[in-house]
């Protein structure tokens, strides 16, 4: 059957070269019409959870909970730092200001403790001793505040330090916060740096609600999904808001994108320009290499021009039968180029070698197609067979990158039957045939004998031993953000973030039907070690309303502060004296402060205060002014702020849960009446143990709990299942594929050797190399399965039917064949070591050892497992 196959083939070929212009003008309208399909009906999903099937009962419970919050979905998270506390709360208040004036980039901006909701209430979520502690420490230092708001000059402020110092005042409060502060204005000021002095901290210290000087905003951004990056508008308006608005280092202010949006949108960013980049990159060096192997510009440009067309109608089958690549399957592109020229390039060389003998074109093609057109058959099989054997399994993400690319093997076989030989004839492949290089080289190679290859199985036997041994440690690298550009914004905020488990995006979150049954689950939760903290919307309604409220009443009666009047500055003479006359007061007071942290602020100060008085004393007048005034504002400019801040603080009024501001209500209680419990994690869920066990723990407590770390954890389990599962698919898929089509089961298992050889190799290099499997590059071995069987099936099939008659099989069409498909198929697994996304590149570099392994082996293995028995199984049963 195997010869009428061949036949059969050899008239396809010959009908389609006596046919060759109407086959290529068909063949250029086709691929015409495929480029327009794929370019209009192919978009792109950047969400990780959805490389997961939706079936799957962890996905069906998250998916439940974002329809019940839905204002969890979609989020863009900026994050303000400032230097102090309260330029990160006026940054914040007027980036979310201009943000919701922004209706065509934002469709909702909230500010996580900010509005006046909170600016009014924020004393009430002290506990009720340490909102007794910020009351005292404010009624000791209002007569300093009193004045200093009255007359906000820096002769009045350090007056009011030497007042402190005196010997004769009884200081009850820690002078060590306000050294600090002015060591750091003064050594900013003589390197000419923006500084502000934090009243909020001096004032409250950290009993203060809102002291942190990092903020956030939320964000919905509108998404324009017409686009490349849907939120490339939203994220390009913030960052020109911030320039607009002085939100930069120079200003005290550094204002960073994260969150969901953001990632998504750096992570397509980073996987275009490495997929565009990487396939350009692998379509020069698979052009390069075709030239060296094939030595004619024709046949180079030929089989070229049938990849590019095999590409763009494996795109447009892309779009008709999965309609949105996902971040794993856009890779396609890539692996077609590695791989989709193969079929060329042995039919290539089998026309070269076949040109030699019979001289004609019309006849030797033919005959080529007839000598190797079997062999392609079996491999464009068993190559869609390694992609097809993740179509079942719930990794969607690879399961779709596997139907595209297994159905571009059989596009690629077709072409390679239809197109090439049509081009081949019409452009004269016979014509400007160059030597083949290094042919004499490669008969000068000695023929493996008995005594050799025993030396070869024994060396094989000890490297499959050696890297057996890394098997144990061969593990699953869940971390989705590991598969991303390290060095994106989005990436390095979101990392930081993570090790800090107050701020941590990372939180476990369930829901109950009642207020009372989310506090109950929220309670258990808060007993664990592995959690810091679990809510309820009941943690947004203070307790003990009535004699926090109290207390707040007294110290507003006893403050009655006004807001200071920044106008009117003293003279530059009158503050240098001011400041002089400090030096020596705080000089005296050191010689007597007791050896404690304030005095060791203290002599700091004054060593920072005598160079700042040197340096002050070397500038021209004019310079000194500039320098005087700019150290005002350093130190006094916040001062009117906080007190309009602390003021409005003390209008508090009690609240129960129904008048919580309907933002907080709404990410909290969820549209079908469900009430939402979150959990944060307490240690650094960068930490993978740590992830782990934080979820465990968790589902120990509450099974149905769900989250970005649940999705994690479980997607690794998922993902490595399906990996297993795929790799038994694809091995039980080819080796039967082989015993039928070779119909010898020695035969087969010379075939597959290797391959487990290879295997255990890649395993090795995965562990030695700590490039861990994850999810993308996990794609890996059954894929190699797939391309490997390839070449041992032409090598296999070479060696049975069409053995050199001198026994120099590196010198035949066929050996050079798999070297030179090897390295086309290296260039393009290769380039995508070089992508920025770095599961992608993680994939490039084990795909590249692979086949680096895989050469190595077919070409050294193989003919040593085959003997000399001459005659293959399927010839020999055909005789």
């Amino acid at each position: 059957m195997s010869q009428r196959v061949a036949r059969w083939i050899a008239v396809w070929v010959a009908f389609m070269m006596r046919h060759a212009t109407t086959v290529v003008i068909a063949g250029v309208l086709l691929t015409a019409a495929c480029g327009w399909y794929a370019a209009t009906h192919l978009s792109m999903n950047t969400d990780n959870a959805d490389l997961i099937s939706p079936t799957v009962d962890w996905r069906q419970t998250y998916i439940a909970y974002q329809k019940a919050f839905p204002v969890y979905t979609d989020n863009l998270v900026v994050v303000v730092d400032g230097a102090t506390p309260e330029l990160a709360a006026a940054g914040t208040r007027r980036l979310a200001k201009a943000m919701r004036a922004d209706r065509d980039h934002f469709e909702s901006v909230y500010v996580p403790g900010g509005g006046d909701f909170f600016a009014r209430n924020g004393l009430l979520y002290l506990d009720t001793p340490a909102l007794e502690r910020l009351s005292d420490r404010l009624v000791r230092i209002q007569p300093f505040l009193g004045r200093l708001s009255a007359d906000p000059t820096l002769v009045t402020f350090f007056d009011l330090l030497d007042r402190a110092m005196a010997p004769d005042t009884a200081v009850d409060f820690d002078l060590a916060p306000i050294w600090r502060e002015l060591d750091a204005a003064f050594a900013a000021s003589q390197a000419e740096q923006f500084h502000r002095l934090s009243w909020q901290r001096l004032m409250g210290g950290t009993q203060t609600p809102g002291v942190s000087s990092q903020r956030f905003i939320i964000a919905a951004p509108v998404m324009n999904y017409e686009q490349l990056l849907p939120a490339a508008g939203a994220m390009a308006r913030v960052r020109a808001l911030v320039a607009q608005l002085d939100l930069d280092a120079e200003h005290g202010m550094q204002v960073r994108q994260t969150g969901e949006v953001a990632l998504s949108d750096e992570e397509l960013a980073s996987v275009s320009r490495g997929a565009a980049w990487g396939a350009g990159l692998a379509l020069a060096a698979v052009g390069l290499i075709l030239y060296l192997g094939l030595r004619s510009w024709r046949l180079m440009a030929a089989a070229l021009a049938s990849l590019i067309a095999g590409l763009v109608g494996t795109a447009a089958f892309a779009a008709l039968a999965v309609g949105t690549l996902n971040l794993i399957s856009i890779a396609f592109a890539v692996l077609y180029i590695g791989l989709g020229i193969d079929y060329a390039i042995h039919l290539c060389l089998r026309y070269r070698e076949a040109l030699a003998e019979d001289g004609h074109p019309l006849v030797a093609l033919p005959r080529a197609a007839s000598d190797v057109g079997l062999s392609l058959l079996l491999c464009a099989i068993t190559t869609a067979a390694g992609f097809f054997a993740f179509i079942p399994t719930p990794y969607s993400g690879v399961a779709e990158l596997g139907l595209i690319s297994g159905t571009g093997m059989f596009i690629s076989l077709v072409i390679s039957l239809t197109l090439l030989p049509a081009l081949v004839a019409i452009m004269g492949g016979h014509r400007g045939v160059r030597p083949l290089a290094g042919a004499a080289m490669a008969r000068r190679v000695p023929v493996i004998g008995p005594r050799g290859a025993r030396v070869i199985w024994v060396a094989a036997g000890l490297t499959a031993l050696a890297c057996a041994t890394a098997l144990p440690f061969l593990r699953f690298d869940s971390n989705t953000l590991n598969l991303k550009d390290p060095s994106s914004e989005s990436v390095t905020t979101y990392r930081e973030l993570l090790a800090d488990s107050d701020q941590s995006p990372l939180t476990l979150v369930t829901t109950a039907a009642t207020p009372s049954a989310a506090d109950d689950t929220a309670h258990r939760l808060d007993a664990l070690p592995e959690v810091a903290r679990a809510l309820t919307v009941n943690d947004f309604v203070p307790d003990d309303q009535k004699a926090k409220l109290a207390i707040i009443g007294d110290l507003a009666l006893t403050l009655a502060l006004g807001p200071p009047d920044m106008g009117q500055p003293a003279e530059p003479v009158a503050q240098q004296r001011a400041i002089a006359d400090f030096a020596i007061a705080l000089d005296q007071w050191l010689d007597r402060a007791p050896d404690d942290e304030a005095r060791v602020a203290g002599r700091h100060l004054a060593d920072t205060l005598a160079d700042w008085q040197v340096w002050l004393g070397q500038r021209p007048a004019d310079q000194r002014a500039r320098v005087l005034a700019e150290l005002r504002a350093s130190l006094l400019s916040g001062l009117g702020p906080q007190i309009e801040t602390l003021t409005a603080s003390l209008d508090a009024t009690g609240f129960d849960r129904a008048g919580l501001p309907a933002a907080i209500r709404s990410r909290w209680i969820g549209q079908d009446g469900a009430y939402r419990v979150e959990a944060f994690a307490s240690g650094d869920l960068n930490q993978p143990a740590v992830l782990r066990q934080f979820v465990a723990s968790a589902q120990a407590v509450v099974p149905s709990i769900t989250g970005a770390p649940v999705l994690e954890v479980a997607a690794g389990r998922t993902v490595a299942d399906a990996f297993a599962a795929a790799f038994v698919y694809a091995a039980v898929f080819i080796t039967v594929l082989l015993v039928v089509l070779l119909r010898s089961l020695a035969d087969t298992l010379r075939v597959l050797a290797p391959l487990a050889l290879t295997g255990l190799i890649l395993c090795a290099v995965s562990v030695w190399a700590d490039i861990p499997l994850n999810f993308a590059n996990v794609i890996a071995l059954p894929l190699l399965l797939g391309v490997g069987v390839d070449s041992g099936i032409h090598v296999v099939h070479r060696l049975r039917s069409h053995r050199p008659a001198d026994g120099a099989f590196l010198a035949s069409s066929t050996a050079r064949a798999v070297v030179l498909s090897s390295l086309t198929t290296l260039a393009g697994f290769g380039s995508l070591a070089f992508s920025h996304h770095a599961g992608t590149a993680s994939m490039g570099q084990l795909l590249g050892v692979g086949m680096v392994a895989i050469l190595v082996t077919t070409l050294i293995v193989v003919p040593s497992l085959v003997g000399n028995a001459n005659g293959s199984s399927i010839d020999r049963r055909d005789r």
